[in-house]
């Protein structure tokens, strides 16, 4: 039984590697994880239940609870269309780096597809290293909200005004992405169980929330009417009433990004161009799912949304939990801080293959640095270089809270851009050429993709437009957002770049292989176990 197991496996690493081949490289990545791990991979990225907790306090401004659980639902349904756009895109073209990849194939390949692919690998990049900032930030204020919330006579500096207290954020947030990075040195198959523990722990953090704050809520201040939830209105930012509900899918769409992650360790992943796809599509699907019913418990269980906002801890959350918990908020608290230590090391290993596959072009200067793997097949170079970006991104609360906050905005934005060029691109570009693998929509793929150009069309826009009135951003500049400020920077320093070394180097040194004998001879030449771990294409 056993070696027919083995013989099986085997079997389907050879046909990934000839899936791998026939995109222009070969396998140099330890290929061990399973379709579970895949999607826990992009299920633990997204991590619904942290991301609508971290920002609540935020979306609950922009509309109020009528415009949070409503906009939700129609983002959930839009959002697990472009998922299943992406899973099309990612059974044929199972590759690490994923994204910008898809993008280089969606738009026709050559000049043009270089061009986009580049601007793509810019973006995801920027917003995938300044999410593992802001996670790790986000973190950090957990602790410093549950000391401050824990002792409220404490003489903690908390304040972002005082340079003591972002010092502190600081250290704190170095602490948990050294935790988040050592992770990532697990041994290949070990790191299996990271993938997991993320998983439980969303579950155990669910089942808390479903339990036990309901308990503790109608034993303290007690719960909103169905009335509140389901049409109150609320307008924090003083913004018009069209921005202001507008503004409603901020929430849905910094939560249900990510789900491309699974395409990133495809070339880890065995049986690729079926287990990532499908990690891609349901962990998106699941994550939906989960955050509505969520969405509707937090505001039954919230208190009225002026006690909400009255606290000086820096997440408004771990008041509401001291409130209906007691001392007993603690462990939700452990819970929330080990959670998002997850989530920061499962997005590391995302960005870091990332980061791999782009050196692996040889764009990066000292990419054959960055694209070397290690015996174990493991691209730690690519692993530290990000955590040592994300930790120079942390170092920018030194100074201002506002220069932080500017970086960290664009944690979404370079995504979601990059999924509304692929949607772009196998809309016009390639809507005859394009060759589903096996995760063939049919006819509805060129709708999906229609609808994944626009939808996230629109969201670039909800997450780059300003959340306050002009009065409001006049009294204070760190209301300011700087999401269009800071993707129009990227992009001209991309283009900038693009011209001066990568338009005739990009992607140029691809030839796929068509016929199956020159697979075959790729295969046996580049492919065998215990082949030099090299990084190069074929």
């Amino acid at each position: 039984m056993a070696s027919n197991t083995n013989g099986h496996n085997l079997a389907v690493a050879n046909e990934d590697d000839r899936d791998l081949a026939k995109l222009g490289y070969r396998s140099v990545l330890a290929r061990g994880w399973g379709s579970f791990d895949n999607f826990a991979c992009s299920f633990s990225a997204l991590y619904c239940i942290g991301g609508i907790r971290v920002l609540f306090y935020i979306a609950l401004s922009g509309g109020g609870p009528a415009a949070i659980w409503s906009s939700w639902v129609s983002g959930s349904i839009l959002s697990i269309i472009t998922a299943a756009c992406l899973a099309e895109a990612c059974s044929s073209y199972p590759a690490a780096g994923s994204i910008y990849y898809w993008a280089f194939r969606s738009w026709g390949g050559g000049r043009l597809g270089r061009l986009v692919s580049f601007l793509v690998a810019a973006w995801t990049l920027v917003a995938w290293t300044a999410f593992l900032a802001s996670d790790s930030f986000g973190v950090a204020n957990y602790l410093i909200s549950e000391v401050v919330v824990f002792d409220p006579q404490a003489s903690f500096p908390h304040a972002t005004s005082d340079v003591r207290a972002r010092a502190i954020a600081w250290a704190f947030s170095l602490l948990f992405l050294a935790i988040a990075t050592a992770l990532n040195f697990l041994p290949h198959r070990m790191y299996s169980w990271v993938f997991r523990a993320g998983v439980i722990v969303i579950v155990i953090d669910m089942l808390l929330n479903f339990i036990w704050l309901p308990i503790g809520v109608s034993k303290t201040y007690g719960f909103q009417s169905a009335d509140f939830v389901f049409t109150s209105t609320y307008n924090g930012g003083d913004t018009s009433p069209g921005l202001n509900w507008v503004l409603s899918w901020y929430l849905v769409g910094s939560c249900l990004v990510g789900e491309d992650a699974s395409g990133h360790v495809a070339e880890e992943t065995i049986s690729a161009k079926k287990a990532a796809a499908k990690g891609v599509f349901w962990a998106t699907v699941a994550s939906a799912l989960c955050g509505f019913p969520i969405i509707v418990l937090f505001l039954f269980c919230m208190p009225d949304i002026e006690t909400f906002y009255d606290t000086s801890a820096p997440q408004p959350f771990i008041n509401m939990y001291s409130m209906a918990l007691g001392r007993g908020h603690v462990v939700m608290t452990i819970i929330s801080m080990l959670g998002a230590i997850l989530n920061t090391s499962i997005s590391l290993v995302a960005v870091s293959r990332l980061v791999f596959a782009v050196a692996r072009d040889g764009v990066f200067p000292f990419s054959d640095v960055l694209s070397r793997v290690t015996k174990s097949k493991q691209p730690r170079n690519a692993v530290i270089f990000i955590a040592v970006i994300s930790a120079l991104l942390l170092c920018t609360q030194l100074p201002s809270q506002v220069a932080f906050s500017s970086l960290i905005s664009t944690s979404a934005v370079g995504s979601i851009a990059a999924y509304s060029l692929v949607g772009l691109g196998r809309t016009f570009v390639t809507r005859k050429s394009f060759r589903p693998g096996f995760w063939d929509m049919g006819w509805f793929g060129l709708v999906a993709a229609i609808i994944t150009f626009i939808w996230n069309g629109f969201l670039f826009a909800v997450l780059c437009s300003p959340q306050y009135s002009d009065s409001q951003i006049d009294k204070d500049s760190s209301l300011f957002n700087y999401a269009i400020v800071i993707m129009g920077g990227v992009t001209i320093l991309a283009l900038l770049e693009w011209w001066r070394k990568s338009k005739n180097e990009w992607f140029q040194h691809l030839k796929p292989i068509d016929s199956e004998y020159e697979t075959d001879a790729s295969v046996e030449a580049h492919g065998q176990p215990g082949a030099k771990p090299e990084a190069a294409a074929a």
